[in-house]
Protein backbone atom coordinates (compact mmCIF):
# COMPACT_ATOMS: atom_id res chain seq x y z
CA UNK A 1 0.00 0.00 0.00
CA UNK A 2 1.41 3.60 -0.30
CA UNK A 3 1.45 6.29 2.27
CA UNK A 4 -1.72 8.08 1.06
CA UNK A 5 -3.92 4.58 1.67
CA UNK A 6 -2.73 5.25 5.29
CA UNK A 7 -5.92 5.72 8.24
CA UNK A 8 -5.82 7.52 10.99
CA UNK A 9 -7.70 6.38 14.19
CA UNK A 10 -9.77 8.67 16.30
CA UNK A 11 -6.91 9.75 18.68
CA UNK A 12 -4.56 10.55 15.92
CA UNK A 13 -2.24 7.49 15.65
CA UNK A 14 -1.71 5.84 11.66
CA UNK A 15 -4.29 2.75 11.29
CA UNK A 16 -2.61 0.80 8.09
CA UNK A 17 -3.78 -1.99 6.40
CA UNK A 18 -1.84 -4.90 7.44
CA UNK A 19 -1.24 -8.38 6.55
CA UNK A 20 -3.42 -11.02 7.87
CA UNK A 21 -1.38 -12.90 10.38
CA UNK A 22 1.94 -11.35 12.55
CA UNK A 23 4.65 -13.40 14.28
CA UNK A 24 6.89 -11.13 16.26
CA UNK A 25 10.40 -12.55 18.07
CA UNK A 26 11.21 -11.22 21.42
CA UNK A 27 7.71 -11.20 22.11
CA UNK A 28 7.65 -10.63 26.11
CA UNK A 29 10.91 -7.52 25.01
CA UNK A 30 9.78 -4.42 25.87
CA UNK A 31 9.17 -3.35 21.93
CA UNK A 32 7.87 -6.80 21.31
CA UNK A 33 5.37 -6.23 24.12
CA UNK A 34 4.37 -2.86 22.57
CA UNK A 35 4.14 -4.26 18.89
CA UNK A 36 2.30 -6.86 19.78
CA UNK A 37 -0.55 -4.97 21.94
CA UNK A 38 -0.81 -2.41 19.30
CA UNK A 39 -1.63 -4.52 16.80
CA UNK A 40 -4.38 -6.41 18.45
CA UNK A 41 -5.84 -3.13 19.08
CA UNK A 42 -5.99 -2.88 15.09
CA UNK A 43 -7.58 -6.43 14.81
CA UNK A 44 -4.39 -8.56 13.21
CA UNK A 45 -3.86 -11.91 14.41
CA UNK A 46 -0.72 -11.83 16.24
CA UNK A 47 1.46 -14.51 17.32
CA UNK A 48 4.84 -14.67 19.15
CA UNK A 49 7.74 -16.34 20.07
CA UNK A 50 10.36 -15.98 23.43
CA UNK A 51 12.22 -17.49 25.71
CA UNK A 52 9.57 -18.36 28.24
CA UNK A 53 5.70 -18.86 26.62
CA UNK A 54 2.60 -17.00 27.27
CA UNK A 55 -0.17 -19.04 26.46
CA UNK A 56 -2.85 -16.69 27.00
CA UNK A 57 -0.89 -14.01 23.98
CA UNK A 58 -0.31 -17.24 21.81
CA UNK A 59 3.40 -16.59 22.77
CA UNK A 60 5.43 -19.85 22.14
CA UNK A 61 8.55 -21.05 23.74
CA UNK A 62 11.34 -20.67 21.28
CA UNK A 63 15.12 -20.19 21.00
CA UNK A 64 16.72 -18.06 17.88
CA UNK A 65 19.05 -20.55 16.99
CA UNK A 66 16.92 -23.67 17.56
CA UNK A 67 13.79 -22.85 15.48
CA UNK A 68 13.18 -26.25 14.56
CA UNK A 69 11.56 -26.33 18.00
CA UNK A 70 9.22 -23.52 17.32
CA UNK A 71 9.16 -23.18 13.01
CA UNK A 72 5.19 -24.50 13.18
CA UNK A 73 4.23 -21.65 14.34
CA UNK A 74 5.36 -20.08 10.87
CA UNK A 75 2.55 -21.87 9.25
CA UNK A 76 0.55 -19.42 7.82
CA UNK A 77 2.28 -16.37 8.78
CA UNK A 78 1.98 -13.54 6.41
CA UNK A 79 4.85 -11.39 8.15
CA UNK A 80 7.61 -11.46 10.62
CA UNK A 81 8.82 -9.00 12.77
CA UNK A 82 12.40 -9.44 14.19
CA UNK A 83 12.80 -8.24 17.50
CA UNK A 84 14.48 -10.81 19.70
CA UNK A 85 18.39 -9.52 20.46
CA UNK A 86 20.65 -9.28 22.99
CA UNK A 87 20.40 -5.51 24.16
CA UNK A 88 23.27 -5.15 26.03
CA UNK A 89 26.82 -4.06 25.62
CA UNK A 90 28.11 -6.12 28.45
CA UNK A 91 27.41 -9.25 26.53
CA UNK A 92 30.51 -10.66 24.85
CA UNK A 93 31.07 -10.31 21.08
CA UNK A 94 30.95 -14.38 20.70
CA UNK A 95 27.43 -14.46 22.52
CA UNK A 96 26.01 -10.75 20.71
CA UNK A 97 27.37 -12.37 17.25
CA UNK A 98 25.80 -16.03 18.06
CA UNK A 99 22.02 -14.43 19.27
CA UNK A 100 22.01 -11.20 16.69
CA UNK A 101 23.96 -12.26 13.58
CA UNK A 102 23.53 -16.28 13.12
CA UNK A 103 20.31 -16.00 15.05
CA UNK A 104 19.23 -13.69 12.58
CA UNK A 105 19.90 -15.84 9.75
CA UNK A 106 18.49 -18.72 11.03
CA UNK A 107 14.81 -17.07 12.05
CA UNK A 108 15.19 -15.85 7.79
CA UNK A 109 15.67 -19.15 7.18
CA UNK A 110 12.88 -20.81 8.85
CA UNK A 111 10.54 -17.65 7.39
CA UNK A 112 11.58 -18.52 4.05
CA UNK A 113 10.94 -22.54 4.39
CA UNK A 114 7.26 -21.46 6.13
CA UNK A 115 6.89 -19.28 3.10
CA UNK A 116 6.56 -16.04 5.00
CA UNK A 117 6.82 -13.58 2.48
CA UNK A 118 7.29 -10.17 4.40
CA UNK A 119 10.34 -9.56 7.39
CA UNK A 120 10.81 -6.13 9.30
CA UNK A 121 14.36 -6.47 11.26
CA UNK A 122 14.44 -3.99 14.46
CA UNK A 123 17.98 -2.98 14.62
CA UNK A 124 19.59 0.23 16.12
CA UNK A 125 20.92 3.46 15.34
CA UNK A 126 23.90 1.93 16.95
CA UNK A 127 24.37 0.53 13.54
CA UNK A 128 26.01 4.17 12.61
CA UNK A 129 28.46 3.33 14.67
CA UNK A 130 29.84 6.17 17.81
CA UNK A 131 31.01 8.60 15.19
CA UNK A 132 29.34 9.92 12.27
CA UNK A 133 27.81 13.30 11.35
CA UNK A 134 25.20 15.55 13.01
CA UNK A 135 22.10 15.05 10.83
CA UNK A 136 22.92 11.01 9.65
CA UNK A 137 20.70 9.79 7.42
CA UNK A 138 20.27 6.16 6.10
CA UNK A 139 22.75 6.81 3.28
CA UNK A 140 25.79 7.03 5.28
CA UNK A 141 27.68 3.89 5.85
CA UNK A 142 27.28 1.51 8.61
CA UNK A 143 30.36 1.43 10.96
CA UNK A 144 31.61 -0.88 13.44
CA UNK A 145 33.57 0.06 15.99
CA UNK A 146 35.03 -2.62 18.36
CA UNK A 147 31.93 -3.18 20.50
CA UNK A 148 29.48 -6.27 20.76
CA UNK A 149 26.27 -4.49 20.44
CA UNK A 150 26.90 -1.74 17.59
CA UNK A 151 28.64 -4.36 15.69
CA UNK A 152 26.12 -6.80 15.52
CA UNK A 153 24.02 -4.59 14.75
CA UNK A 154 25.64 -3.97 11.40
CA UNK A 155 26.25 -7.69 11.09
CA UNK A 156 22.67 -8.49 11.04
CA UNK A 157 21.68 -6.09 9.05
CA UNK A 158 24.04 -7.18 6.20
CA UNK A 159 22.53 -11.00 6.90
CA UNK A 160 18.90 -9.57 6.27
CA UNK A 161 20.31 -7.03 3.01
CA UNK A 162 21.62 -10.12 1.94
CA UNK A 163 18.83 -12.67 2.08
CA UNK A 164 16.56 -9.69 0.61
CA UNK A 165 19.13 -9.06 -1.81
CA UNK A 166 18.91 -12.76 -2.78
CA UNK A 167 14.97 -12.57 -3.23
CA UNK A 168 14.87 -15.48 -0.47
CA UNK A 169 11.97 -12.72 1.18
CA UNK A 170 10.97 -9.11 0.97
CA UNK A 171 12.88 -7.32 3.28
CA UNK A 172 13.06 -3.85 5.95
CA UNK A 173 15.43 -2.64 8.27
CA UNK A 174 14.20 -0.09 11.32
CA UNK A 175 16.88 1.79 13.36
CA UNK A 176 15.28 2.64 16.62
CA UNK A 177 16.48 6.23 18.23
CA UNK A 178 17.17 6.02 21.79
CA UNK A 179 13.73 4.05 22.64
CA UNK A 180 12.20 5.50 25.83
CA UNK A 181 8.74 5.09 27.46
CA UNK A 182 7.62 3.63 30.24
CA UNK A 183 9.57 -0.11 31.83
CA UNK A 184 12.22 0.95 28.43
CA UNK A 185 15.78 -0.29 29.54
CA UNK A 186 16.92 3.63 29.02
CA UNK A 187 14.42 4.14 32.19
CA UNK A 188 15.16 1.28 34.00
CA UNK A 189 18.87 1.09 33.88
CA UNK A 190 19.80 4.88 34.36
CA UNK A 191 17.03 4.91 37.64
CA UNK A 192 18.73 2.15 39.44
CA UNK A 193 21.88 3.71 38.92
CA UNK A 194 20.57 6.61 39.96
CA UNK A 195 19.57 5.40 43.28
CA UNK A 196 22.59 3.27 43.87
CA UNK A 197 24.07 6.62 43.36
CA UNK A 198 26.32 5.02 40.55
CA UNK A 199 25.16 7.25 37.90
CA UNK A 200 28.20 9.17 35.97
CA UNK A 201 28.05 11.39 32.61
CA UNK A 202 30.90 11.75 30.77
CA UNK A 203 31.61 15.14 28.78
CA UNK A 204 29.76 17.42 31.37
CA UNK A 205 26.53 15.53 30.47
CA UNK A 206 27.20 17.38 27.06
CA UNK A 207 26.51 14.07 24.90
CA UNK A 208 23.65 13.85 22.76
CA UNK A 209 20.59 11.71 23.19
CA UNK A 210 18.17 11.25 20.36
CA UNK A 211 14.54 9.84 21.54
CA UNK A 212 12.05 7.82 20.33
CA UNK A 213 9.04 7.18 22.46
CA UNK A 214 7.77 3.99 22.14
CA UNK A 215 4.46 4.29 21.06
CA UNK A 216 5.70 6.52 18.34
CA UNK A 217 8.04 3.72 17.55
CA UNK A 218 5.70 1.17 17.10
CA UNK A 219 3.58 3.70 14.60
CA UNK A 220 6.70 3.61 12.69
CA UNK A 221 7.09 0.11 12.48
CA UNK A 222 3.82 -0.85 11.15
CA UNK A 223 4.01 2.01 8.79
CA UNK A 224 6.81 0.76 7.54
CA UNK A 225 5.22 -2.67 7.43
CA UNK A 226 2.39 -2.18 5.41
CA UNK A 227 3.87 -0.08 2.66
CA UNK A 228 5.16 -1.41 -0.70
CA UNK A 229 7.64 1.50 -1.15
CA UNK A 230 9.60 0.02 2.33
CA UNK A 231 11.09 -3.15 0.86
CA UNK A 232 14.05 -3.39 0.94
CA UNK A 233 14.76 0.09 2.85
CA UNK A 234 16.17 1.08 6.10
CA UNK A 235 14.92 3.45 8.15
CA UNK A 236 16.05 5.57 10.91
CA UNK A 237 13.37 6.29 13.49
CA UNK A 238 13.65 8.91 15.70
CA UNK A 239 11.15 11.53 17.28
CA UNK A 240 12.75 14.35 15.27
CA UNK A 241 14.70 15.96 17.91
CA UNK A 242 17.54 15.79 20.86
CA UNK A 243 18.39 16.75 24.35
CA UNK A 244 21.43 16.28 26.01
CA UNK A 245 22.32 13.61 28.56
CA UNK A 246 22.55 15.92 31.43
CA UNK A 247 18.74 17.24 30.44
CA UNK A 248 17.48 13.28 29.67
CA UNK A 249 18.96 11.61 32.78
CA UNK A 250 18.91 14.60 34.70
CA UNK A 251 14.86 14.71 34.72
CA UNK A 252 15.11 10.90 35.68
CA UNK A 253 17.54 11.72 38.24
CA UNK A 254 15.16 14.79 39.41
CA UNK A 255 12.14 11.90 39.40
CA UNK A 256 14.47 9.69 41.97
CA UNK A 257 15.39 12.14 44.21
CA UNK A 258 19.15 11.48 42.88
CA UNK A 259 21.92 13.23 41.19
CA UNK A 260 24.05 12.92 38.64
CA UNK A 261 27.52 13.32 38.35
CA UNK A 262 29.96 13.75 35.64
CA UNK A 263 33.92 13.73 34.55
CA UNK A 264 36.02 14.02 31.93
CA UNK A 265 35.44 11.26 29.64
CA UNK A 266 39.44 10.49 29.33
CA UNK A 267 38.53 9.20 33.05
CA UNK A 268 35.07 8.28 33.52
CA UNK A 269 35.53 5.35 31.09
CA UNK A 270 38.04 3.76 32.47
CA UNK A 271 37.10 4.67 36.09
CA UNK A 272 33.16 3.23 35.15
CA UNK A 273 34.88 0.19 33.56
CA UNK A 274 36.54 -1.12 36.20
CA UNK A 275 33.72 -0.88 38.23
CA UNK A 276 31.36 -2.62 35.58
CA UNK A 277 34.41 -5.69 35.09
CA UNK A 278 34.46 -6.00 39.19
CA UNK A 279 30.25 -6.28 39.81
CA UNK A 280 30.20 -8.81 36.77
CA UNK A 281 32.94 -11.03 38.43
CA UNK A 282 30.47 -10.74 41.44
CA UNK A 283 27.59 -12.09 39.34
CA UNK A 284 26.02 -9.11 39.37
CA UNK A 285 24.67 -7.80 35.83
CA UNK A 286 26.13 -4.49 35.12
CA UNK A 287 26.05 -2.59 31.85
CA UNK A 288 29.06 -0.18 32.99
CA UNK A 289 31.90 -0.57 30.51
CA UNK A 290 33.23 1.41 27.93
CA UNK A 291 30.50 1.13 25.13
CA UNK A 292 27.99 2.15 27.69
CA UNK A 293 29.76 5.30 28.75
CA UNK A 294 30.94 6.08 24.61
CA UNK A 295 27.36 5.96 23.86
CA UNK A 296 26.74 8.54 26.60
CA UNK A 297 29.17 10.77 24.61
CA UNK A 298 27.87 10.83 21.19
CA UNK A 299 27.80 13.91 19.90
CA UNK A 300 25.61 13.57 16.57
CA UNK A 301 22.29 13.42 16.07
CA UNK A 302 19.77 11.23 13.08
CA UNK A 303 17.67 12.53 10.19
CA UNK A 304 14.68 11.03 10.17
CA UNK A 305 13.51 12.73 6.59
CA UNK A 306 13.22 9.37 5.09
CA UNK A 307 10.73 8.03 7.20
CA UNK A 308 8.59 11.14 7.43
CA UNK A 309 9.18 11.49 3.42
CA UNK A 310 8.23 7.91 2.18
CA UNK A 311 5.85 6.15 5.16
CA UNK A 312 4.16 9.07 6.38
CA UNK A 313 5.70 8.83 9.95
CA UNK A 314 5.28 11.21 12.70
CA UNK A 315 5.90 11.06 16.21
CA UNK A 316 2.64 11.72 18.29
CA UNK A 317 3.81 11.69 21.76
CA UNK A 318 6.05 14.87 22.86
CA UNK A 319 9.18 14.78 25.36
CA UNK A 320 7.34 16.32 28.52
CA UNK A 321 3.98 14.03 27.59
CA UNK A 322 6.64 10.92 27.01
CA UNK A 323 8.70 11.32 30.69
CA UNK A 324 4.95 12.20 32.46
CA UNK A 325 3.97 8.51 31.34
CA UNK A 326 7.51 7.69 32.73
CA UNK A 327 7.12 9.10 35.81
CA UNK A 328 3.88 7.98 36.47
CA UNK A 329 4.80 4.42 35.47
CA UNK A 330 8.28 4.82 37.63
CA UNK A 331 5.73 6.18 40.74
CA UNK A 332 3.29 2.76 40.00
CA UNK A 333 6.69 0.28 40.22
CA UNK A 334 7.72 2.03 43.57
CA UNK A 335 11.05 3.83 41.15
CA UNK A 336 9.97 7.14 42.37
Amino acid sequence: MSTADTVRSAHGRPAPALPGTILVTGANGFIGRALSARLRELGTTVLGVDLVPNESLDIVAGDMLRTEGWASALEGVDAVIHTAAIVSNAASIDQAWTVNVLGTRRVLDACVAAGVTRFLHVSSVMAFGLDFPDGVDETYPARVCGHSYPDTRVNSEAVVLTAHAAHEIDCTIIRPGDVFGPGSVWVREPLKLIKARQMVLPDGGRGIFTPVYIDNLVDGILLALASDQAIGQVFTLTDGYSVTCAEYFGRLATLAGGSIRTLPTSIVVPLVSLVGAIQRRLGQHSELNAASLLMLARTGTYSNEKARTILGYQSLVGFDEGMTRVEAWARSEGLA
